[in-house]
């Protein structure tokens, strides 16, 4: 298999980034959402942040295929966070190993370089030791953990902050 690809999203990537970010949803405690965002709200979503504002969603491709992507977000709503972004990412579980997800850090990572951003957090929902590690490895480091913060699939789940300079 090929090396991925990472690029842009565009409009046209939507339905397979909401197929991903479904999985994740309506499977696993990996994300504190318990709904599925309708094709309307990905659209509106990606007009308002990425088309027109100033956050990133980029993909991973495989064989012309989209296996993973990661997308930066407002981390809180006031305005002295405004240089602090909230990082997610997230891969098709058909393509976990494939290094899409470090290719997709890897070229957010240079693309932030030089940014008025300062921090990326990146807020894990625990246990999820993959995906600890994995932010381990890229220069992330664990801020704290709020216990019982979230109640999913009949469960409490503590969750984790990790930080990032950037």
């Amino acid at each position: 298999m090929s090396a991925p690809t990472v690029r842009d999203a565009t409009a046209g990537d939507l339905p397979a980034v909401a197929a991903i970010y479904t999985h994740y949803v309506v499977r696993t405690t990996m994300t504190f959402n318990t709904e599925v965002r309708t094709p309307r709200e990905w659209i509106e979503r990606f007009e308002r942040d990425i088309l027109d504002g100033p956050y990133h969603l980029l993909v991973a491709e495989l064989e012309g295929v989209v296996r993973g992507y990661v997308e930066t977000q407002r981390f809180r709503p006031k305005p002295a966070y405004a240089r602090s972004l909230e990082l997610s990412v997230y891969v098709d579980p058909e393509a976990r190993g494939t290094g899409a997800g470090g290719a997709l850090y890897g070229e957010l990572f240079r693309r932030l370089e030089d940014t008025s951003y300062h921090r990326a957090y990146s807020i894990i929902a625990l246990p999820n030791e993959a995906s600890v590690r994995f932010h381990e490895r890229w220069g992330f480091v664990h801020r704290g953990t709020l216990t019982e913060a979230g109640y999913k699939f009949g469960q409490y789940l503590d969750v984790a902050y990790y930080e990032r300079a950037l």
